[in-house]
């Protein structure tokens, strides 16, 4: 730790605030393909209707339990895999990484995305057990092993690898990492607080009839899904930014 303090004030480290800029850079990602961008919004709209129509054709209960369920399994298909193949298709097109080149990175990522998914799910896993033994394990597990699926994802790497790849990232650029992180979660408190002001007219538990019908539902998963992209490419733009420094081995370190 010493060692790392000692570069930060040698100059050898960018400032942590100038990452900030990966939300310009994930900008950039979607403004590259915005007809994608809009289909993606738009799956995300129609997966999202899923839960309520599910509760109604089957007569599911209406509890947060269920709901959650649903809601979590409906949207794998993007959270899964067009948005990870998204991603992929980005990183590639920059042209600078070997592991995710822009010839052939179709093939890589059909060879991948299983192993990513299983890696997200695992990541999900041990941060609920984390929370619901204690909560602040539980944001550890997430901290410290956040990053493995996209190595799994964009550089093809094993689990485990990617799991003390990613702790390292951790260790070395945490400084970097967290106040983007905190920047997104400014954000999606902001998203969350007016969500909340545009249903307020529809009661505090509005029915799955409601929700599957109401337009302001349906502009809140379309804008919702548009949010998820853009958090999605800035932290492919903050992975970009900090893997090449947390990769590095200065002598003696």
């Amino acid at each position: 730790m010493p060692k790392i303090i000692t570069r930060y004030s040698q100059g050898m480290v960018k400032s942590p605030r100038s990452d900030l800029a990966s939300f310009s850079e994930g900008l950039g990602f979607l403004s590259r393909r915005p007809l994608a961008v809009l289909a993606l919004a738009a799956l995300g709209m129609a997966l999202a209707a899923l839960p309520p129509l599910l509760q109604i054709k089957v007569g599911l209960p209406d509890d947060d339990p269920v709901r959650f369920v649903l809601t979590f399994v409906c949207l794998v298909p993007l959270e899964m895999y067009f948005i990870p193949r998204f991603l992929a298709e980005a990183d590639a097109a920059r042209g600078d990484r070997a592991l995710n080149p822009v010839a052939g990175w179709e093939r890589l990522f059909e060879t991948r995305w299983v192993a990513a998914m299983a890696a997200r799910l695992l990541l999900y896993a041990g941060a609920f057990l984390g929370m619901v033994l204690l909560v602040l394990p539980g944001l550890m597990v997430f901290f410290a092993f956040g990053w493995a699926p996209m190595r799994v994802l964009l550089r093809g790497e094993p689990m485990p690898v990617a799991a003390r790849g990613s702790l390292r990232m951790m260790v070395r650029a945490w400084r970097r990492v967290m106040l983007v992180v905190l920047a997104l979660a400014a954000l999606y408190l902001l998203y969350m607080a007016a969500l909340a002001l545009a249903l307020t007219p529809m009661g505090e538990a509005p029915t799955p009839w409601v929700r599957l019908t109401h337009p302001v539902m349906w502009l809140g998963n379309f804008l919702g899904t548009l949010l998820n992209l853009w958090t999605s490419t800035t932290v492919l733009a903050l992975f970009r930014r900090v893997e090449g420094f947390a990769a590095e081995n200065p002598p003696g370190d």
